[in-house]
């Protein structure tokens, strides 16, 4: 017996109609990325792209730090699943964040990072949620590292050629670099930065508000840092089970291979592999750290000998011995050591101009 088919009533037709919009495309886009280029050649770029999006579209733009994360969470909780970020490391990082809830407290009291252990797994906002991901900065590192075809306007034209795909992501909790009593949890995609390389990317930052071109800054922190800046005792914990003590001129925490300026730092890594990729410069003065972070250029037989060591590991946590030591994640200083890092396996759902798999 053929069952005949149930006739839809008013009421979830009209639920059916309202809940359609969840389905829209919301482009979440911070006007001053690439220099304030993205905010300023807007009205151009739209003009260009529009017939290459999805008809129901909707566009938001962020105006001040945090706003990609905020609005993203909310739009998630009403119910939207599509979510692009448009603009450079930073912005994207912003709005991944904004796909899970804060793991804890902001500001939860430090008692001992040795004993800390993070969230076993994250809560998503939406299980459904989904991050595009349209490359619109000045250095797009983790366009890079995710082997992104099309960046800026290329990126929009081809967004219906987007792979859905799942990524590791990097769960981190950091001091508070005006209160080491406090933490900030937060997610990094592509890579965090520890020392000399964080330092230089701090002081670039402060230039840039009152110099706007991003290449003198970068030179003007390097000139500020490098010289003067010196190596930190740290305890460094593996995986819980193994201890080194170096003295760290540098770390990197990575997901993906490549740094700002092009650095292969990571040639092992990979998005996808449920491994995140420690690489620590190691006792370097001013003129022997610049010749080691030209070496980071995809060589992956470091020795302990060229004084840089690497490590594929799924958590650990840095514990300074003498001085603050920046933390940037994503290119953004965000705190100090102590820190813990732990490695969260496929947990982020994306969609992007991919050559190949991740």
């Amino acid at each position: 017996m053929v069952t005949p088919p149930q006739k839809e009533n008013s009421k979830s037709i009209r639920n059916r109609r309202d809940n359609s919009k969840f389905n829209d495309l919301i482009f979440i886009l911070n006007p001053n990325s690439q220099g304030g280029n993205t905010g300023k050649n807007w009205d151009e770029t739209y003009s260009k792209i529009k017939k290459y999006l999805p008809i129901n579209h909707q566009i938001i733009f962020t105006k001040k730090a945090n706003d990609g994360t905020l609005m993203t969470r909310k739009l998630l909780k009403e119910g939207y699943k599509n979510i692009a970020a448009v603009g450079g490391d930073g912005t994207i990082n912003e709005v991944a964040n904004g796909f899970f809830h804060n793991r804890s407290s902001r500001n939860n009291s430090v008692t001992n990072f040795r004993d800390f252990k993070p969230t076993a797994k994250l809560k998503p906002v939406n299980p459904d949620g989904v991050l595009h991901i349209i490359p619109s900065g000045s250095r797009n590192v983790l366009a890079a590292s995710l082997r992104l075809q099309y960046e800026g306007i290329d990126s929009f034209m081809h967004i219906n050629e987007m792979k859905k795909s799942k990524i590791d992501i990097i769960g981190v909790t950091t001091a508070d670099k005006d209160d080491p009593t406090l933490t900030h949890n937060r997610l990094v995609l592509n890579a965090a930065e520890i020392g000399v390389g964080a330092e230089i990317i701090n002081r670039s930052k402060k230039v840039r508000t009152k110099v706007k071109s991003r290449l003198m800054s970068t030179v003007a922190g390097i000139i500020s840092t490098v010289p003067t800046y010196e190596s930190n005792s740290c305890e460094i914990i593996l995986d819980n089970d193994k201890t080194i003590s170096p003295s760290l001129t540098m770390g990197i925490i990575a997901n993906g291979q490549f740094l700002g300026g092009g650095f292969n730092a990571a040639p092992k890594a990979s998005m996808s592999d449920g491994l995140m990729d420690l690489i620590i410069l190691k006792d370097s003065g001013s003129i022997k750290m610049l010749e080691e972070l030209v070496s980071l250029k995809g060589d992956n037989s470091y020795t302990e000998e060229d004084n840089i060591l690497y490590y594929q590991i799924s958590q650990l946590t840095i514990l300074p011995k003498e001085r603050d030591m920046t933390v940037s994640l994503d290119g953004e200083p965000v705190g100090i050591l102590p820190a813990s890092f732990k490695i969260y396996h496929n947990a982020l759902s994306v969609k992007a101009n991919t050559q190949d798999s991740l």
